[in-house]
């Protein structure tokens, strides 16, 4: 391993990490709106952002195979090919098709991405501590393509078109492309993987309700990727760069509040903490559409970006403790968690646009809002049951 330049290989799939989140929110406030033209409907864009999240549920476990198998650098370079060739279809698509296809195309790319690039950085840091540092320190580049997406796809698209938000795109793939060509060499890893017994996990009932708490954790943002952008500018005449960066509020709302999540999950305990975070998320998706400003949206969007920091954060602590009560390995855990996320993102838009079409976005909203404040109702009543009383810390 020696002739791997180890920060190298933090910083390629860093960067790698940022380049899938930045496409991925670039698109947001710009395609639903253009496939509106083609004359779809909003069930259809529905499944369309659904899409990627379906390709990336079916080829994790396909990628993570290959990775094993044929080493990490040959499915990093063919999925950035992926990645180009996606750009391209967006770039030049005159039809629904075109769109799906470079929609699953993206998928696929980031299933790669988020298995064979999460693996090599395992490989290059076998110690657990550095291994832990180099996670979240590329993983940091989640977050801020995830905030910096929409607002540049939106900017872009308002000042130079539909086609200069995908050449951007094209542009950063070139880079990432370069860089994983150069620095990104196979590193010894071990072939040996946990099976995972679905009997056991089902029967683990900590982690089954834990996991409902990420379905609906992916479910509330996704919701609104294809719906909102098209109210916005229907309702508000909001324009595409300013979508953009109302996009952004809850990624930064949810960045500001993390050290306070993190105080509170050890005052409170994780279970509490979830639960007002479903609460809050619930009742914000619900008040979303009902103020007619710009202003009453913003006045929204962050609390519900709190809410979801205060379900998602909690929740992935929760399933390591699980997985030490219960004889599970992280990467099984850790397994379950990106796939009931996954889920949560088909569901999202899919839903999002079949409830928007037949009954109107408040409602939809409303509907979605109203399962996440009942599941805060099942998690009060079997946080005795199957959760420590002790890190509750309820008030009698």
């Amino acid at each position: 391993m020696s002739s791997i330049n180890k920060p190298m290989v933090l910083i390629v799939v860093g960067i790698a990490v940022f380049t899938d989140m930045l496409i991925y929110g670039m698109i947001v406030p710009i395609l639903p709106g253009y496939v509106s033209q083609l004359g779809v409907s909003q069930t259809a864009i529905g499944f369309l952002f659904a899409s990627y999240a379906f390709a990336l549920l079916v080829a994790i476990p396909i990628m993570g195979v290959w990775s094993d198998r044929y080493g990490r650098r040959a499915p990093m370079l063919w999925g950035l090919l992926g990645l180009a060739c996606a750009n391209l279809l967006y770039c030049f698509a005159n039809g629904f098709i075109m769109l799906i296809i470079a929609r699953v195309l993206q998928g696929v790319s980031a299933a790669i991405t988020w298995t064979a690039g999460l693996a090599l950085l395992a490989d290059v840091f076998p110690d657990p501590e550095e291994r832990g540092k180099s996670m979240g320190i590329a993983l940091s580049g989640q977050a801020i393509g995830t905030l910096l997406g929409p607002a540049i796809g939106g900017w872009l698209y308002q000042w130079q078109g539909y086609q200069a938000p995908f050449l951007f795109a094209t542009l950063l793939v070139l880079i990432d492309g370069f860089l994983r060509y150069f620095y990104v060499k196979d590193a010894p890893h071990t072939d040996i993987q946990a099976e995972i017994s679905w009997r056991k996990i089902m029967n683990i009932r900590p982690l089954v309700i834990i996991s409902g708490v990420t379905l609906l954790g992916a479910i509330i943002p996704s919701v609104l990727e294809p719906t909102l952008p098209i109210y916005l500018h229907r309702t508000l005449n909001t324009s595409p760069g300013v979508i953009g960066l109302l996009f952004g509020i809850p990624t930064l709302a949810y960045a500001f509040s993390a050290p306070i999540i993190g105080k509170l999950s050890v005052a409170w305990g994780r279970i509490k903490v979830m639960m007002v975070g479903l609460l809050i998320s619930g009742v914000s998706l619900t008040l979303l559409t009902l103020g007619h400003s710009i202003t009453s949206i913003i006045m929204v969007l962050v609390p519900l970006g709190i809410g979801l920091g205060l379900l998602l954060a909690p929740a992935l602590s929760e399933m390591a403790e699980i997985a030490d009560k219960h004889d599970l390995s992280y990467g099984v855990v850790y397994s379950i968690y990106n796939t009931v996320y996954s889920v949560g993102m088909f569901v999202g838009p899919a839903l999002g646009g079949v409830l928007a079409e037949l009954f109107g976005l408040q409602v939809a909203l409303t509907i979605i809002g109203s399962v996440s404040v009942f599941y805060l109702l099942v998690l009060f009543v079997k946080r005795g049951s199957f959760f420590p009383t002790k890190k509750l810390n309820l008030p009698s």
